[in-house]
């Protein structure tokens, strides 16, 4: 239990650590072509970047580049951004911050614009300051084309007390995707100017246009796997002589193929990826015991469980196609049907529990990774009141969705 404690803190202090600087994989494209797989360290850009670190390994010195030198870049899913040099204005979507002025002070400037979703026609967001410009492109536009969208005010000439301006918006992008990005009459009358409706306004478009959506943002909370999972466990087993202060009776080690599914989801922090996991998996083993103060003694033990894993695990990317991962959890042992000669059918508990702790790698949809779990007592026997189940676990999981 102890040792589990030391594991539970030191697995805090690494998340923690590791928050202020996580390197997540990635890749960038330099202005002659050259596409560079690597670590790039993750933030959470409300503005968009014009520069970013990287490394090609965990323990490598870190880098910079800037938007002078690259044309594009990626962070994991979360991220893709694409140079261009465009006209757009930044005026405020406020009153406070407008103009009087409903057409936009359009300026040309060298941006990263961020892929909200990729497909045919593509969506792309750039935000500074709390202004959002939302641009896209279809195989008509040779860059992207800016969805207009401005807050101008005009003043209040009715002379009431209080008002002294009147707010107005130039939603001239609902115009603009209703005569070039529309099917099937898509209705534009109540489309916002925010990501959410204009990022459903396109996978609508390009799923009733046939198009494949490439790429589209998701919170990590929505990103959920789904999976098969396979073992071989080590158990031992031991309790007490029957014969009181005998000392203790132990079972041979047996390797015990265990096999079931899980599911994980990633909880939506900016800079750490930490996911939850449940799994479920089937084991059964016999093994056999003696007792040398008895002769002719012969025990055996009949193991049948359905065991329920929980638990988190902190990832932390080591290369562009590696990564390093720790968990530690609670696990529910369901007893279906164990036997023993030694034992009374009454005299087996239904359900135990224990702990453990453990890491691997991961590449791709496959994780290999090996768990200690604590000792646990099966025993509700008053003569033979105390046993120990012990199991180290080597597991191999894929990824099927």
């Amino acid at each position: 239990m102890k040792l589990l404690l030391y594991f539970a803190v030191g697995l805090f202090c690494i998340a923690t650590c590791s928050a202020q600087s996580l390197y997540e994989a990635g890749y960038f494209i330099d202005n002659d072509g050259n596409r560079k797989e690597c670590l790039i360290k993750k933030l959470s850009w409300r503005n968009n970047p014009t520069e970013f670190e990287w490394k090609r390994t965990i323990s490598s010195s870190p880098k910079t580049e800037t938007i002078e030198n690259v044309k594009e870049f990626a962070v994991g899913e979360d991220y893709r951004f694409k140079r261009y040099i465009l006209q757009f204005d930044l005026n405020g979507d406020t009153v406070g911050k407008s103009t009087k002025s409903k057409d936009p002070n359009l300026r040309y400037q060298k941006i990263f614009l961020r892929t909200i979703l990729q497909s045919k026609t593509t969506l792309y967001q750039y935000s500074e300051n709390g202004v959002h410009r939302f641009f896209y492109t279809d195989p008509n536009t040779v860059y992207p084309e800016l969805l207009l969208y401005k807050v101008f005010y005009t003043p209040d000439e009715s002379k009431k007390p209080g008002k002294k301006i009147i707010p107005q918006e130039n939603n001239t992008y609902q115009q603009q995707l209703q005569d070039k990005i529309n099917c099937e009459n898509q209705d534009v009358s109540k489309l916002t100017y925010t990501q959410r409706d204009l990022k459903r306004y396109f996978k609508k478009y390009n799923e009733c246009k046939g198009n494949e959506i490439e790429y589209s943002i998701r919170k990590k909370i929505n990103q959920t796997k789904i999976g098969i999972v396979a073992a071989a466990d080590v158990s031992g087993f031991t309790h007490n002589s029957i014969i009181g202060s005998a000392g203790n009776v132990s079972y041979d080690d047996v390797f015990v193929p265990r096999y079931g599914i899980f599911i994980e989801t990633f909880i939506p922090f900016s800079k750490v990826d930490l996911s939850f996991f449940l799994e479920s998996t089937y084991k059964a083993f016999t093994m056999d015991g003696r007792d040398f103060a008895i002769s002719n003694s012969e025990f055996e033990l009949d193991y049948k469980s359905i065991n329920v894993a929980v638990g988190p695990r902190f990832h932390i990317y080591l290369s562009s196609k590696f990564e390093l991962f720790l968990e530690g959890g609670l696990t529910v042992d369901f007893n279906i049907g164990t036997e023993s000669n030694v034992f009374a059918d009454n005299e087996i508990e239904n359900t135990t529990t224990d702990y453990f702790y453990g890491g691997g790698l991961g590449s791709g949809r496959f994780k290999i990774g090996f768990r200690q779990y604590t000792a646990k007592n099966i025993s509700k026997s008053t003569s033979i009141p105390d046993s120990e189940l012990t199991t180290s676990s080597l597991y191999l999981s894929m990824n099927l969705f």
